[in-house]
């Protein structure tokens, strides 16, 4: 069988799409009390934000993730509630950032470390340094182009390859014969802000 250039954007177009409603819905059903204040905008709690605003941060999240290397969903979904619950740009912060770039772990450790790692006062003052603009970009640098062996531009092809990669990720491990994967198994247990 063979598929068309045309066949397999829209495949990819399908499966990204796919990819930011699960997540999405997630963040509506984990996380509806959490602020978001977007430069044009008054804050706003997640589940106030219209359908399209939420998808397209969902979207500026899942590309921010990426840069680092995070391709298994589940890191992609605690990334991004991680941007929903603390700040757009919590990777900023030089602990974090240091802890996203090492090298010696594989990217999808790196988050679980840094999860370890950082305090709640680390937490508070990254909350404390909430910068709306991060929001905005989907390609501002958070790492160097050599860092993760891809351009500083991501491609629709590597998303979809993200999305389509899915059935490889590694899920956590749960007990009890009718536990099921859910993301909020892969998200930290943080307090919802509330201003």
């Amino acid at each position: 069988m063979l598929i068309r250039a045309e066949q397999m954007t829209v495949f990819e177009t399908a499966a990204a799409d796919g990819f930011v409603q699960r997540i999405a819905k997630h963040l509506l059903e984990n996380y509806a009390p959490a602020i978001v204040r977007l430069p044009e905008n008054a804050p706003a709690t997640v589940g106030e934000l219209s359908k399209e605003k939420l998808y397209s941060l969902v979207e500026v999240s899942i590309e921010r993730a990426r840069r680092y290397g995070l391709s298994y969903e589940s890191s992609i979904a605690a990334f991004t509630a991680l941007m929903f619950e603390v700040a757009p740009n919590f990777d900023s912060h030089r602990l974090i950032k240091m802890l996203l770039n090492d090298k010696s772990l594989e990217p999808e450790k790196r988050l679980d470390e840094l999860l370890k790692v950082l305090s709640e006062k680390n937490w508070e003052t990254i909350r404390g340094e909430y910068d709306e603009t991060a929001w905005l970009s989907k390609t501002e640098p958070t790492e160097s182009p050599e860092n993760t062996g891809q351009s500083g531009d991501a491609k629709n092809s590597d998303f979809a390859k993200t999305v389509m990669n899915v059935e490889n990720a590694e899920k956590p491990a749960k007990s009890g014969k009718d536990a099921d994967y859910n993301f909020i198994d892969t998200v930290p247990n943080l307090a919802v802000r509330k201003e």
